[in-house]
């Protein structure tokens, strides 16, 4: 995922329906953003998504919501990686077919082989150029990734695509995994650091900077991304009022939960809902 600072986009941090190259080097910092991401490289790529290790095969068309913490732990930088972002808003208008935007909000992410009409590195470009453009291009341009994504959800609808894997050779520290991945699975609950420390056997401060040299934010910025993570799941799949949500997804105080939702989302939790659930 490209480095630079987010765009708002629709009242949420996005990138927007947007597509581009580069060889880029580890993230230093687990992130988030509220888009569907393709992205697809010559060579195998390993990240860290919500504490699990995912590894993305060569070749093969990888696709995952991205409010979900994530970094990007392969050196790159030899590697020519193409990426697509897509709005969630847009995903969800274009009603993609087998439950697609629903099983990778639930966490789901799929990996399809490279197939005629999913060759994400050779469209890029010209999406690129044409998004720029504005105008009659970049409707085409949306058009062509509209049919795209279709395409993708299809394959994996047909149950052609193939698994993620969990071994990689990652260059982060098996425990900082290890925390990340019990907070993800906890984060509905009270979460203390002596807890998470406990998990992987190391003294609570100790554990606090191993937390943060590997993924380059704190426990408690981690947590709280994790759970605006899941209260956006809760205020698209479910009718829960809004204040159970916040309860649900892990917070305990409806001030802490609208200021951390609105932080992080760009608007209230409320017309998040209104405006993806109109």
């Amino acid at each position: 995922m490209r480095n630079d600072s987010l765009d708002i986009v629709h009242g949420a941090a996005s990138f927007g329906l947007a597509c581009w190259q580069g060889a880029p080097t580890a993230m230093t910092v687990a992130h988030r953003h509220d888009d569907l991401e393709f992205n697809v490289s010559p060579g195998a790529l390993d990240y860290l998504v919500d504490g699990r290790s995912v590894r993305i095969p060569p070749r093969t068309l990888a696709v995952f919501w991205a409010a979900r913490p994530h970094q990007l732990v392969t050196d790159a930088s030899r590697s020519l990686v193409s990426w697509l972002t897509v709005p969630l808003g847009t995903a969800l208008g274009w009603r993609l077919p087998g439950g697609f935007v629903g099983g990778l909000l639930a966490g789901g992410f799929a990996l399809v082989s490279e197939r005629p009409g999913l060759e994400l590195a050779d469209r890029v470009s010209l999406w690129a150029v044409e998004l720029a453009s504005g105008g009659e291009e970049r409707r085409a341009a949306g058009a062509e990734i509209e049919g795209f994504a279709r395409r993708a959800a299809l394959a994996v609808a047909g149950g052609r695509e193939s698994a993620p894997t969990a071994e990689s050779g990652r260059a982060i520290r098996p425990d900082a995994a290890a925390m990340a991945a019990w907070i993800t699975e906890h984060a509905g609950d009270d979460v203390p650091v002596a807890d998470v420390a406990r998990h992987v056997h190391l003294a609570p401060q100790h554990a606090m900077t191993v937390f943060r040299r590997a993924l380059g934010i704190t426990i408690g910025e981690y947590l709280a991304q994790c759970r605006v993570a899941r209260a956006q799941h809760l205020l698209l799949t479910t009718e829960l009022p809004v204040p159970e949500v916040g309860h649900a997804a892990g917070f305990r105080s409806q001030s802490q939960f609208y200021a951390r939702f609105r932080e992080r989302c760009g608007e209230p939790p409320a017309a998040y809902r209104r405006r993806l659930r109109p």
